[in-house]
């Protein structure tokens, strides 16, 4: 029975608190599970989470790989600041051969509340609004550059490394020298050092290294045996010899390559091939050749010989190297080591079965001596002479040749430019465009693209000349025959030759040139020059009426088909250039003055016959 004065509280009030917070209960971790779930299945790192001092949380996986790959990139190329008892010495991760790893740091940020079981995960997850997690990133290491990239370092940091012992040779005289202890860098606490200052982003701090005392473990048995063996190799001058080839080492200079290393308890002697390398580079002109591709060589009769391909001869050090080492050790003579390489691009059967067997056509051109043309005539003719062009092969004279500048050969003379006559680099080369045309024009050749003079001169054939220009215009033709096509050009003072060697397959070619048309006369241009009197005109150059004319082609076949060529080849008026007082040009024309040419008084009447007779009455 319920004391008197006091109420109980109703018990149905105290059930619906109790549902109530059940029920806030349930409702907080249904939401909790849901965000926990929602994360769990996201590819976003964990609030709060950062990798190698780079704040990553809430990131997804591609923005947390961009932060840590811009953090890699500094990182591999930011000094390192090594410290060993006082000493000092900087490198970078990337001499040390250290990298972070970004996918992997990445992964590491990502396990954040992914890693555990579900009760420790879903943990992690409640508490990371109010905390912070850093982690390490995840550094590779190349044991073997870090090996190496130390070994560099330590002659900065250590003063008394060991030495394993060896020999000293001295003007080719080899002497022990015994091994002694030393100090060496401790690598393992190096590389964890290192590995762990580059997880946590901050590489700025000076590193203490420590150093350990090394004791080799060379034997005096082994000194003795390397000792003996470098007498034997420096007892006298070694000489390799082979296909004519000689090479001859002294003493003194053997021992400048010869080497020692460790090998276990053993010390080993060789000679260094980078060394061999450098001692033979001044020797290589007298005992390699370059490769020589097959070519051709021409009789005074025309007829063709085929010049025999060889393979290059090179000296590879290594091999040198051995054949030293091992005529040393013997007789002190042996066989010296040769490449044959490269191979020769074009072979001796490869230019047989060209076909090149007779010549099929030729032509030559004459000029004035010993102008300056002359010599951009010569180059051009030197640049082509023994150009083989292979069966269906097209070529373009520009770009076997090149441009016409100073630094290849060619000079300045006179060369047409816009109608002009002016001086340019490689002027008169026309004439061997006209000359090479003409070798493939009677060869029966297919020409492509071919473009004549402006004007006309004399020394070429009407109707079939050619010039040349830089890039354009061109000469391009084609080789459409079966066999291969041999350039061979030649020159004197006063001619410039083409031969062409091949085999058209028979076909022969006529030509003929039509009667001058569409005459049209040179325009009359005066030249001011207060020289020369008013009613007087000096004619500085006659001029030439232009004119056109159709060049043609027919080449026959053997089988007798027939290519017939018809082209319309024009020549433009040489204007007639007469020099005269300014007062003689129109208003309005180059020259005019505008003044008035002075009025000629004609003489007065005077005779000197005697006065006529009276008419007879």
């Amino acid at each position: 029975m319920a004391e008197k004065g006091f109420i109980s509280p109703p018990i149905l009030f105290g059930r619906a608190q109790r549902i109530a917070l059940v029920c806030l209960a349930v409702v907080f971790v249904l939401a909790f599970a849901l965000a926990f779930a929602r994360f769990a299945g996201s590819q976003r790192v964990l609030s709060g989470v950062s990798v190698a001092g780079v704040q990553l949380g809430g990131n997804s996986r591609d923005e947390a790989e961009r932060k840590l790959r811009e953090l890699a990139q500094q990182l591999a190329l930011q000094k390192l600041p090594l410290e060993l008892a006082g000493k000092q010495a900087s490198t970078t991760a990337a001499e040390l051969g250290l990298e972070l790893d970004v996918a992997a740091s990445t992964s590491r940020a990502l396990g954040a509340a992914r890693s555990g079981g579900v009760i420790g995960n879903a943990l992690t997850y409640l508490r990371a609004p109010f905390v912070s997690t850093s982690m390490p990133g995840v550094v590779r290491v190349d044991p073997a550059r870090f090996e190496q990239a130390l070994n560099e370092l330590e002659p900065k940091l250590i003063d008394d490394p060991p030495f394993v012992g060896g020999l000293v040779i001295d003007g080719g005289v080899p002497r022990p020298a015994p091994a002694r202890p030393g100090r060496k860098i401790a690598a393992t606490e190096a590389r964890e050092a290192c590995q762990n200052a580059l997880a946590s982003g901050r590489v700025g701090a000076p590193l203490q290294l420590a150093a350990k005392q090394e004791s080799p473990q060379l034997s005096s048995a082994s000194l003795g045996r390397a000792l003996e063996l470098a007498q034997r190799l420096l007892r006298g001058s070694i000489t390799l010899e082979s296909e004519q080839r000689r090479l001859q080492i002294e003493p003194a200079e053997l021992g400048g390559l010869l080497t020692t290393s460790v090998q276990g308890e053993e010390l080993a002697l060789s000679i260094d091939p980078t060394k061999v390398d450098a001692w033979l580079a001044p020797r290589r002109a007298n005992l390699e050749t370059p490769a020589r591709d097959a070519s051709f060589e021409v009789s005074a009769n025309d007829e063709v010989r085929v010049t025999p391909s060889e393979a290059g001869v090179q000296l590879v050090a290594v091999d040198v190297a051995r054949a030293l080492f091992e005529a040393g050790r013997d007789s002190h003579h042996g066989s010296l080591p040769l490449l044959h390489e490269p191979q020769p691009k074009r072979t001796s059967e490869q230019a047989r079965q060209l076909g090149i067997s007779k010549l099929v056509s030729a032509f030559t051109t004459r000029h004035d001596c010993c102008q300056p043309r002359v010599d951009n005539i010569h180059r051009i003719a030197t640049l082509l002479d023994g150009l083989v062009v292979a069966p269906g092969e097209t070529v373009s004279i520009n770009a076997v040749v090149g441009p016409r500048t100073q630094k290849n050969g060619f000079v300045l003379a006179p060369s047409i430019e816009d109608g002009e006559m002016v001086d340019s680099v490689g002027g008169g080369v026309s004439q061997f465009a006209t000359t090479i045309f003409n070798a493939l024009f009677h060869g029966g050749y297919d020409i492509i693209e071919r473009q004549p003079h402006t004007y006309w001169f004399t020394r070429y054939p009407m109707g079939h000349d050619a010039t040349l220009g830089f890039p354009h215009p061109d000469i391009v033709f084609k080789n459409d025959t079966t066999a291969g096509l041999l350039i061979k050009t030649s020159f004197s003072k006063t001619t410039i030759t083409v031969k062409l060697y091949g085999d058209n397959g028979g076909r022969r070619v006529s030509s003929s040139v039509s009667e001058r048309r569409d005459i049209v006369q040179p325009v009359v241009e005066l030249l001011p020059n207060r020289a020369v009197a008013p009613d007087e005109e000096k004619v500085k150059e006659g001029g030439m009426i232009g004119w056109s004319v159709i060049a043609s082609r027919t080449v026959t076949f053997p089988d007798g088909t027939k290519k017939e060529e018809k082209r319309k080849v024009t020549y433009k008026p040489k204007p007639r250039r007469v020099e005269v007082h300014p007062c003689r040009i129109p208003k309005g024309e180059p020259g005019a003055t505008g003044e008035k040419c002075p009025e000629i008084e004609p003489e007065p009447a005077t005779s000197d016959a005697p006065e006529a007779a009276a008419p007879p009455q």
